[in-house]
């Protein structure tokens, strides 16, 4: 019996050597989870650090005890996707990086962006301008023989706009092709809207990724925007002296004003992946649209005849900026235009009556633009938007049109464009 208790005590001593061994294994393994959970917080906390990197030294921590961590082999990495907000304000300092370079990398090569060119021409116009006589009979040199081509499309302006420049490539033209004329449905009071912030609108999408940031933001751009700055602040004063909030069709300054600027020579030169592309150049008519939602809410519970008063001050509104509009683009010599669901966004502007005022400015029987333009390309987002816009324009223009005649050739202008 006493002979047996040395080898007992050998057994016992190999025992507690593999389970110490297993705890030891055991420890490694959490110890390794606690290190994959610290790198993922690391890498949410950091989403600018690039999925796969390697960063072994981790310093102090309070998970899991001090000093210096060896990063598990194998483990995991994880990192935040980006959001779309995220992409578009990448996107958008990218665009500005590019335009302060004046040029940027395509297919191996440095492409100009001739900025200046944009900048140097760019030109505002005021409420009390020439374009106040648009009514007026049409100039014969910027007429043609016949009516303008209308597309009602499902797609964004840059696209639309984009169809139209590759259209140039396959008819043939003597010097320069024709120009492509883009409504950039404008913020009043913030250059490009809040495409920095990675705001996403019509007015965003065409800022992110082209030139027009810097056309707005000279000195005639600058204009645009101190003209609406005096009207909502002169607005504001009115609200205060009164010291209630203004009834409908007293507050001015939520219908902004008719002034507008023109860009010539903006370049498009990136997609909303911040992939570069092959360039092409936009001539861009940024101008604000009534900001019909406040003017309602301005209204509070106002009487039906109120109401139906303050539609037709928009309509009115919204008429008289969109003749000018066109008026712009046809003293350009500008031919070729994308237009869409004007100031039907943030600012409520009704989708039928956009239609219906484009309609009778472009296809009515007595349509002041019905021979100004060689095609006209609506370019409109949204199933139902486009449903919408598409049925009321159609049924006004079957409505107020006669049949036209068939076979008519179209005939280009001889003429120039009238400096403005």
């Amino acid at each position: 019996m006493i002979g047996l208790w040395p080898s007992r005590r050998v057994s016992n001593s190999k025992k507690a050597s593999k389970k110490a061994s297993r705890e030891a294994s055991r420890e490694a393994s959490r110890e390794a989870s606690r290190e994959a959970f610290r790198e993922a917080f690391r890498d949410a906390s950091y989403p600018g650090k690039q999925h796969g990197s390697h960063s072994k030294k981790l310093g102090r921590t309070n998970i899991g005890g001090e000093g210096t961590l060896e990063r598990a082999e194998h483990a995991p990495h994880y990192r935040v996707p980006e959001t779309q907000r995220d992409r578009y304000k990448r996107v958008a300092e990218k665009a500005l990086q590019t335009i302060e370079k004046d040029s940027y990398m395509y297919r191996g090569k440095f492409t100009p962006l001739h900025v200046k060119n944009s900048t140097d021409r760019t030109k505002f116009f005021p409420e009390e301008s020439v374009l106040a006589e648009w009514r007026k009979r049409s100039d014969i040199n910027t007429q043609n023989s016949t009516e303008v081509s209308l597309s009602i499309l499902n797609i964004t302006t840059l696209d639309a706009a984009r169809i139209l420049s590759n259209s140039y490539r396959f008819q043939g033209y003597e010097g320069a092709p024709p120009q492509t004329g883009v409504l950039n449905f404008a913020s009043a009071t913030k250059p490009g809207g809040g495409f920095i912030n990675g705001a996403e609108a019509q007015e965003e999408s065409i800022a992110r990724v082209s030139t027009l940031y810097a056309s707005l933001t000279t000195f005639e751009g600058s204009r645009f925007y101190e003209a609406h700055t005096r009207r909502l602040g002169a607005g504001r004063d009115k609200a205060y002296e009164a010291h209630s909030r203004p009834k409908a069709g007293q507050e001015r300054s939520s219908y902004y004003t008719h002034g507008m600027v023109y860009s010539p020579g903006v370049v498009v030169f990136q997609n909303d992946e911040g992939d570069t592309v092959d360039p092409y150049q936009i001539e861009v008519v940024s101008c604000a649209a009534v900001n019909a939602g406040e003017l309602r809410s301005d209204g509070g519970s106002m009487a039906t005849s109120w109401a139906a008063s303050l539609e037709v001050e928009i309509e009115a509104t919204m008429e008289e900026r969109m003749g000018r509009i066109l008026y712009l683009f046809e003293k350009k010599g500008i031919r070729n235009i994308v237009l869409g669901t004007f100031g039907t966004g943030v600012f409520k502007n009704k989708v039928d009556v956009i239609a219906r005022l484009w309609a009778r400015l472009l296809v009515g029987r007595d349509a002041r633009f019905k021979f100004s333009f060689d095609r006209v390309i609506f370019a409109i987002t949204g199933d139902e938007t486009f449903a919408e816009f598409n049925g009321a324009f159609s049924a006004w223009a079957q409505k107020d049109t006669p049949k036209a005649a068939s076979g008519a050739k179209r005939t280009r202008r001889t003429g120039g464009p009238h400096t403005l």
